[in-house]
């Protein structure tokens, strides 16, 4: 009839502005084509209230898809809910699939407006918020890892470690996305917020699997191994992997930070010495065999102050053999230093070397570099 051609003619038009309003979105000017998208919204909503057409599913395929659209590019986010409401009509009807395609489009729009809201309320830090539209995005656009990764990150923000940890284990398979290893070397961390060492301790260790050569991920899983008393199992693991790769000065590295969580300042040291032997320009053997050797000198001179007994000749002498032992950390703290230059860390300790060997003039030189960096 001609009222059931006029319905379908209103459908046909809003098909025909949205087309022309997808022209200009495609192009990356999408406000040029806001009357297009306004003209289909006119002639579908018209399509919809009719008898004659409102159980068509291109009525409501279209009316979620120029909804969806509505709520990102003329920034009306009651449409989204409309749309939400007009996509499971279309996804009811649609029992042929001939209007998946519109259908999927119309997901992955509504994807999007929740994303760009999640967005807004990140920087607004109203992370709650974030992580409700990041998730719910999800729905329209499930697998994505941008969107999960964004979701997990917005809860690890509002300390929801539960949902953070459901969205980053979600993530470990998809060893292509870029955002994969700081997820892998952080999921054990939030296993730990979370009070479960269990799974803190098994994903640190599927983090150094992974990447063998991170060392936050290594020093991570020798740390929270430590943590529940698993240190000689940690330190032989090291060792014999060492028997293996001999010349690896990594895992001398690694075997010295074992040994020093371990409270063992000796065995560290040896490892230490060895990593830098290995290899004399990583700057962090450098820079813990320096530490290492001055904290021991420190405890040394805590132990001497505390004895009451001594006598000030004896203590005296005392003191100057202490200046003797911790001379040896000195090559290994201005190496650290001189590699990475703007490491103001490295800095910071040169000059504890040098307030302990009372030495103002080297202090005050060490000083100034520092604040040369940090103002």
């Amino acid at each position: 009839t001609t009222v059931t051609y006029a319905q379908k003619s209103n459908v046909r038009k809003a098909q025909s502005s949205l087309a022309k309003f997808e022209e200009f979105k495609n192009v990356g000017t999408p406000e040029l084509g806001q009357d297009e998208l306004k003209k289909a919204k006119e002639a579908i909503d018209k399509a919809i209230e009719h008898d004659k057409s409102k159980d068509l599913p291109e009525t409501w395929a279209f009316a979620s898809l120029i909804e969806a659209n509505s709520a990102v590019y003329l920034e009306q986010p009651e449409a989204a809910e409309k749309a939400e409401e007009y996509l499971a009509k279309a996804k009811e009807l649609d029992t042929d699939g001939k209007q998946e395609e519109y259908i999927d489009v119309a997901e992955q729009t509504l994807g999007l407006f929740l994303f760009n809201k999640g967005a807004s309320s990140w920087e607004g830090q109203n992370f709650e918020e974030a992580y409700n539209a990041f998730d719910k995005a999800l729905t329209f656009r499930p697998g994505d890892t941008t969107l999960t990764y964004y979701a997990g990150l917005a809860a690890i923000q509002n300390q929801n470690y539960d949902a953070a940890i459901n969205k980053y284990t979600q993530l470990i398979p998809e060893k292509e996305f870029s955002e994969h290893k700081n997820v892998v070397v952080d999921l054990p961390k939030l296993y730990l917020s979370n009070k479960d060492t269990t799974n803190a301790i098994k994903y640190a260790g599927i983090a150094t699997k992974e990447y063998p050569e991170d060392n936050d991920a290594a020093i991570q899983h020798i740390e929270l191994n430590l943590i529940v008393g698993n240190e000689a199992q940690v330190i032989s693991d090291i060792e014999k992997q060492i028997e293996q790769n001999p010349d690896n000065g990594s895992l001398y590295y690694y075997l010295g930070i074992a040994y020093s969580s371990a409270n063992k300042p000796e065995e560290a040291i040896n490892s230490y010495k060895k990593a830098v032997e290995l290899n004399p320009d990583h700057v962090e053997s450098n820079t813990n065999l320096a530490v290492t050797i001055m904290n021991a000198v420190r405890t040394e001179l805590n132990d001497l102050n505390s004895n009451k007994d001594v006598s000030n000749e004896d203590y005296a002498k005392q003191i100057e053999e202490i200046k003797e032992k911790v001379k040896e950390a000195l090559p290994y703290l201005q190496k650290a230093a001189d590699l990475d230059q703007g490491n103001v860390d490295a800095l910071r300790n040169l000059k504890s070397y040098y307030d302990f060997m009372q030495d103002e003039e080297k202090s005050k030189e060490i000083e100034e570099k520092i604040n040369s960096l940090t103002n």
